[in-house]
């Protein structure tokens, strides 16, 4: 049977009864092999060669191989003769269950696959990379499809991937790995084995069916990878917290001022406690103290005359300020306290450090703020309130400038406000709103300095960047960028971020001009635990400088 697919973008069929080929002179693929191989696709690489996946029908291994076109020499082009040869590049590990179905996708990084299987899953992975012109596989993301798909083709042009499901209908959902995992379904009355799905427009398509039955249906606008922003490629990534689902949060970076190199990365689980890594990402310590959702760090805080260093967390388990002593000597990280507040639903906390002292400052979900005095006696800690106020709606992200005297907070769904804290009761003013670029939910933020100048990095989760603004210069907007993939080092980019942390300070060789740590919401390159991603600071000091 040949497969017809008369498409709107440029599609890329997933096969599991037939081919097609791509010149009319050559012959179809199927016809390279034998009769029980049934689940197979191809896509062009280019002009003289393809990309072939095949199901192996004994194993169900996933084989990937190059087909090359070649035309012998003669006169006349057109009775030139066409030779075709397929090369096996490798194949993978035997899967859990038998595939159903597959199909081939092409964006910006590479061509890679989707596919289906016995029990609902669905797995996707890069097979080729287009940069390096390298036959590489590379584990993408594993997520539960339900049901059982029987038939699948993708848009490459608008990054989307039909499903049809027998007796159900056409599934819709974003290709771009880094994507929300959302599905949008055009229910068909589907009896029969699918043939072709074929964009007619960008609002139509059409499904036929193999007795020729023809079902429309509507099409949904799906997000795909945007390209409308610069990109800084990861440099690297810690482990992936304790707890499966939206477990990571907040981090804070603890600098240790005689190794840099040795400094920490303290990270909240907000299922299960807190996590110390080192600059490579190693987990060095878990402290399972309860649903910490927001961390920050303060260094030679002074108590009269003690010196420590602390870390304090919003603790949502009894809605508590937990503090943590931080042993510069030994770099362990300790939980000291437990300081109780009347919050509901703890949430967002920042530190601010005046010449003696530390103070806290803490949100709940309903918008109130709280003003901590942290104080030690005899070894002990309490908290005394030194003032309360509120945000129109939810906040969560803040930052206090220590030599300023400003806290800088975010309200999630409107934008980012500035309250001078030198004295109790001032008022607050908002200095950044939400525009076509600045998306709710603006989540976590810190500052970057270069020059003696200072500037806001504030995660914008709803469309998965980073805007930075120039604090000194009235909080003008300098731009935004996205964190991408460092396929290298085969890790993924970051996306849906809630927490950050950055440092201009000299950590290390691997970090000169500093480090940004940023939340990862959707963890993959494969599906994973979510974790935290690192960026160089040499990354943002320079797309500030090119910016500004």
């Amino acid at each position: 049977m040949l497969l017809r697919l008369f498409s709107y973008g440029v599609a890329t069929a997933c096969l599991s009864l037939s081919s097609f080929a791509t010149n009319a002179n050559l012959q179809p693929v199927s016809a390279l092999f034998s009769d029980d191989v049934e689940t197979y696709a191809s896509h062009a690489i280019d002009e003289y060669h393809q990309l072939v996946a095949h199901i192996d029908p004994l194993t169900q291994a996933l084989i990937v191989s190059s087909m090359s076109n070649s035309m012998s020499s003669s006169t006349s082009i057109n009775s030139a003769s066409i030779s075709q040869s397929m090369t096996e590049q490798y194949r993978t590990g035997l899967p859990q269950a038998d595939v159903e179905t597959l199909c081939l996708f092409e964006d910006k990084h590479g061509i890679g696959v989707f596919m289906f299987d016995a029990r609902g899953m669905a797995q996707q992975h890069y097979l080729y990379q287009k940069a390096t012109k390298t036959w590489q596989h590379t584990a993408l993301r594993e997520f539960a499809m339900g049901g059982e798909p029987e038939y699948c083709t993708v848009d490459n042009a608008s990054g989307q991937i039909f499903i049809a499901e027998e007796g159900i209908g056409v599934w819709q959902m974003s290709v771009a790995p880094e994507s929300e995992l959302s599905r949008y379904l055009a229910p068909l009355p589907l009896d029969e084995d699918t043939v072709s799905i074929s964009l007619i427009s960008a609002e139509k398509a059409a499904l036929t069916d193999e007795i020729g039955m023809v079902f429309p249906f509507d099409v949904q606008p799906v997000e795909n990878e945007r390209d409308d922003l610069p990109m800084l490629v990861v440099d690297g990534q810690t482990d992936p917290v304790q707890r499966f689902g939206d477990a990571a949060d907040d981090p804070a970076i603890w600098v240790d001022s005689k190794s840099p190199a040795k400094s920490l990365i303290i990270g909240t689980d907000k299922k299960a406690g807190l996590d110390v890594f080192d600059l490579n990402g190693q987990r060095l310590q878990h402290l399972p103290i309860g649903k910490v959702n927001n961390v920050d760090v303060r260094q030679s805080v002074r108590f009269g005359q003690q010196t420590m260093d602390l870390a304090v967390a919003s603790n949502r388990t009894g809605n508590t300020l937990s503090v943590f002593n931080i042993d510069v000597m030994t770099r362990q990280v300790s939980h000291v306290a437990d300081l109780p507040t009347p919050l509901t639903d703890a949430y967002g906390l920042c530190l601010y450090q005046p010449e003696q002292g530390l103070e806290v400052f803490i949100n709940d979900t309903d918008g109130r703020y709280l003003r901590y005095k942290l104080n030690v006696n005899k070894g002990e800690f309490s908290a005394s309130l030194m003032e309360q106020f509120e945000v129109p709606s939810q906040p969560e992200g803040c930052v206090a400038d220590d030599t300023h005297q400003q806290l800088i907070y975010g309200e999630e769904a409107a934008g980012i406000w500035l309250r001078n804290i030198a004295e109790v009761g001032s008022a607050s003013i908002k200095v950044a709103n939400l525009s076509e670029k600045v998306h709710a939910d603006i989540e976590g933020m810190d500052m970057y300095h270069i020059d003696d100048l200072r500037y806001l990095v504030a995660s914008s989760q709803g469309n998965d960047s980073y805007a930075v603004y120039a604090i000194d210069d009235d909080f003008r907007w300098l731009g935004s960028f996205r964190i991408a993939p460092n396929f290298n080092k085969g890790i993924d980019g970051a996306s849906e971020t809630d927490g950050l942390a950055i440092s201009s300070v000299n950590l290390g060789k691997a970090f000169p001009y500093g480090l940004l740590v940023v939340q990862d919401g959707r963890n993959v390159m494969p599906s994973n635990k979510q974790n935290f991603k690192l960026v160089s600071g040499a990354k943002v000091r320079e797309f500030i400088l090119n910016h500004r």
